[in-house]
């Protein structure tokens, strides 16, 4: 390597040495099971004061023994979700709708939630408990903020902000609103984020949602659902499983008889059938009966037969009466056998030409 060379290298290295670099530290989310299920950290939260928790993928209809759902308003989408709902609800059970930011979808470190499409029977149903949510559906809407929410007679500090409302019927509308109705509760939280992974343990949201929790009449199961959708499969499996099994037990019954690897185990060598002697003689009279009643199988022995009659008797060649005569006292058959073994008709069907050939062969064995 030439001085210049070096001098070139050595210039560059003091350059990129001299360089300034800067480091950006960016938060991308969580990892693990906190990345798929946003409301990890509140189900843990909740098991820790010993409230019995289940997490739900996908949706299913409340059961008695629910006392809480923590359930996103978008999965409410159809009459038949809501009508389910309320009714449990009358029942003494506790439904907390979370409006925005509530999809498991939704990415905590990006400032961006679609609008909202809430579904009618939703709205109506909370119209009849005494609840009215104002969905803002306009992408650069005003929105509402809060620093304290107020659930019975406490008060906690929070940091909320959505662009839909709720409140009480004659009420000022706020991020939150909860009611009585009959022997349950419904409340409402149009913004999400403070029960979700990323914010809970900020302010008093972790406080916010015990009280949620303890304001329930009843005692049951706290049931997070963070789907957003239902699975035709899940249905299947969980409401047909008898249906399947049935089907399962007729496919394997089924197998069982129509195919050989489920069935009784064959012969390693199975006896050849159709080899035999007797069923090759079978099979050629059939086969001569079918091509032309027998007729060529009958004149060679008719045409044999006559030839040795000629050698007894030179009249012979004469069907006369002497001929028949000399046939029959010869071989003990009737005048009319021997007749017909030698100048019948073609047989009419395959008894007449069995018999036939009997006597054709009688007659032959007495003359040789």
């Amino acid at each position: 390597m030439s001085l210049l060379q070096r001098m070139l290298l050595g210039g560059l290295l003091v350059s990129l040495c001299a360089c300034e670099s800067e480091y950006v530290e960016r938060e991308i989310g969580y990892k693990g099971r906190a990345r798929v299920n946003p409301w990890l950290a509140a189900e843990t939260f909740a098991r820790n004061y010993d409230f019995t928790v289940e997490s739900l993928a996908t949706w299913r209809a409340p059961e008695p023994g629910d006392a809480v759902w923590l359930v996103p308003a978008s999965i409410l989408n159809n009459e038949s979700f809501v009508r389910r709902v309320e009714a449990w609800v009358d029942g003494g059970g506790h439904l907390v709708l979370l409006v925005e930011h509530a999809a498991a979808e939704t990415n905590d470190w990006r400032n961006f939630e679609p609008e909202l499409s809430l579904a009618k029977p939703l709205l109506d149903m909370l119209r009849r408990v005494g609840l009215e949510l104002d969905e803002n559906t306009s992408a650069h809407g005003t929105t509402t903020s809060a620093g304290e929410i107020r659930l019975e007679e406490d008060e906690f500090k929070v940091q909320a902000k959505s662009r839909a409302t709720v409140a009480l019927k004659g009420a000022a509308p706020g991020v939150f609103a909860s009611t009585r109705v009959r022997s349950g509760r419904v409340s409402v939280l149009t913004d999400a984020r403070p029960l979700r992974n990323r914010w809970i343990a900020d302010n008093q949201h972790a406080d916010f949602l015990l009280a949620l929790l303890e304001t329930t009449a009843t005692q049951g199961d706290v049931v997070f659902i963070r789907g957003t959708g239902l699975s035709f499969w899940g249905m299947v499996g969980r409401h047909l499983w008898p249906v399947l099994c049935g089907l399962a037990v007729l496919l394997g019954l089924w197998l069982w008889k129509n195919l050989s690897r489920f069935g009784p185990v064959e012969a390693e060598a199975m006896p050849a059938s159709g080899r035999g002697y007797d069923h090759h003689l079978e099979a050629l009279g059939n086969f001569h009966w079918r091509l032309d009643r027998a007729a060529a199988l009958i004149s060679p022995l008719r045409d044999q037969l006559l030839e040795r009659g000629q050698r007894i008797c030179p009249r012979s060649a004469r069907m006369d009466e002497e001929f028949l005569m000399l046939l029959a006292a010869r071989s003990g058959l009737s005048k009319e056998q021997v007749y017909r073994a030698l100048a019948a008709p073609i047989p009419a069907d395959t008894l007449s030409a069995t018999r036939t050939v009997a006597d054709i062969q009688v007659l032959l064995r007495v003359l040789t």
